[in-house]
């Protein structure tokens, strides 16, 4: 009767986390592979990357976010600028950025995840789009960071 019980609590246990896991994969959206990025997201980090590459930091924030609601947020972008400066003096020379992965929340609104390959460590960068009805794809969100071990899960 004991090993029944146990089976039982087992199973009920098994389906409460399948369902949660279910639930909360449906809700963060479908993974963007990377050529599904569309070409207007695509051109803009490219560039982008290269101005960092460069080393012309607030010059490629004041191209990327020209047209983005976080430009008017200057003591944000501000931080943004400089920790990616710091980044360049703690890591060494940005080479090149590496598509990760990324995720639709909607056809309009999308989470990309690339790699930042710095002479001394990689740097993790995240970017939110928004679809823009009147102005196209515009930057929501950029995060920076020297947590790329995450991106290998445990």
């Amino acid at each position: 009767m004991k090993i029944l019980n146990i089976i039982t609590v087992f199973v009920v246990m098994s389906a409460m986390v399948y369902s949660q896991d279910s639930k909360l994969s449906s809700s963060v959206g479908e993974p963007i592979q990377e050529v599904m990025i569309p070409k207007e997201v695509k051109s803009s980090l490219n560039n982008f990357f290269e101005e960092i590459e460069d080393g012309n930091i607030k010059e490629a924030f004041d191209d990327f976010l020209k047209d983005s609601p976080i430009k008017s947020n200057t003591e944000d972008v501000e931080k943004l600028i400089n920790q990616a400066e710091r980044s360049l003096k703690i890591y060494g020379k940005f080479h090149q950025a590496e598509f990760v992965n990324g995720h639709f929340a909607s056809k309009s609104y999308i989470r990309l995840r690339y790699l930042g390959l710095y002479d001394k460590y990689p740097m993790r960068w995240i970017f939110t789009f928004y679809d823009s009805p009147k102005m196209g794809w515009i930057v929501t969100n950029i995060k920076l960071d020297d947590l790329s071990e995450f991106y290998l899960g445990d």
